[in-house]
């Protein structure tokens, strides 16, 4: 709970009435010190009052000719306004534990409507560049940027680039929880997929820096190649490696005709062609010498 509570979140809660769902949605902000109520609304909605219009159908006017301290200060309301509902929401699932309504799955649909929300909000106040930058300041992509990139040589729109597409992928899949076969098939193709689009925008020196401070395993790939004497090129494709067995393997664990004498040999005949693609990576020595480090992902050969 502290984890999911720490994120910074929206104005949309999703209400588990016998059954159904409402949505409630917390009004933006209009000046500070002041909740605002979209016209014509009447008061902002409490818990269990008439369902109001739902947020994709109500109109959010853009403000104009605010001053940089007009700007700040309605940011401020609105994220305040975020933390009152979002510390409700989190009050909710706590008080009710495994009683409410969809488990965490649906708490967390909760949150992730709450962060467009939040998003479409800003939106109202800020012009694009500078929803951006607050965002790379405060959300988690921003933030993973900044510590993965912070000290390298990237340049700002690599930077930019970079969140882009990392935010993209939180936006659809960091507030999920569904350990189904095939969801976790179609999550990982997407953080690979992202991680190749990251690649891409910073290209390999840059990207095996964003790698080495993710920690765990593309480290510990660099640091075995460099003392292998391997190319420099050897740890990125080390990597490869690993991320097409885990691929393949969510895969194989998705398909539910295989009886398990099928799986069994599936798995077995994958390791032997990961452990063939290693052998042309890190060539008969290097592939002997790697210990639990390098290669504790993969069964050992027979």
């Amino acid at each position: 709970m502290k984890r999911l509570t720490a994120i910074g979140l929206g104005v949309v809660l999703l209400l588990m009435v016998g059954g159904g769902v409402v949505v409630w949605r917390w009004p933006h902000a209009s000046a500070p010190g002041e909740r605002a109520v979209q016209p014509g609304a009447g008061p902002a909605p409490s818990p269990g009052a008439e369902k109001p219009t739902a947020p994709s159908t109500r109109t959010r006017a853009p403000v104009t000719g605010l001053s940089a301290a007009e700007k700040a200060a309605r940011v401020a309301q609105i994220k305040r306004d975020y933390d009152e509902v979002r510390a409700k929401a989190a009050a909710d699932y706590a008080a009710a534990g495994m009683a409410f309504p969809g488990g965490i799955s649906a708490f967390l649909r909760q949150l992730a409507l709450l962060e467009r929300e939040l998003h479409a909000d800003y939106a109202t106040v800020l012009t694009p560049l500078e929803l951006e930058d607050l965002e790379m300041r405060e959300t988690a992509a921003g933030q993973q940027v900044q510590k993965l990139l912070g000290d390298t040589a990237a340049t700002e729109e690599q930077r930019r680039e970079a969140f882009r597409r990392q935010r993209e992928f939180d936006d659809r899949f960091a507030l999920t929880f569904d350990t189904a076969p095939a969801t976790l098939l179609v999550r990982e193709t997407e953080r690979q997929a992202t991680q190749e689009k990251i690649r891409e925008v910073l290209g390999d020196k840059l990207f095996a820096a964003w790698l080495r401070g993710e920690g765990g395993d593309f480290t510990n790939f660099a640091a075995f190649t460099a003392q292998q004497g391997l190319p420099a090129g050897a740890a990125l494709e080390l990597w490869r490696a690993k991320n097409d067995y885990t691929l393949r393997r969510l895969e194989l664990n998705a398909q539910r005709t295989l009886t398990p004498e099928q799986s069994r040999i599936a798995y077995n005949v994958l390791a032997e062609q990961i452990r063939a693609r290693l052998l042309g990576i890190l060539g008969p020595g290097g592939l002997q010498a790697a210990g639990p480090d390098v290669l504790g992902w993969l069964p050992r050969g027979k």
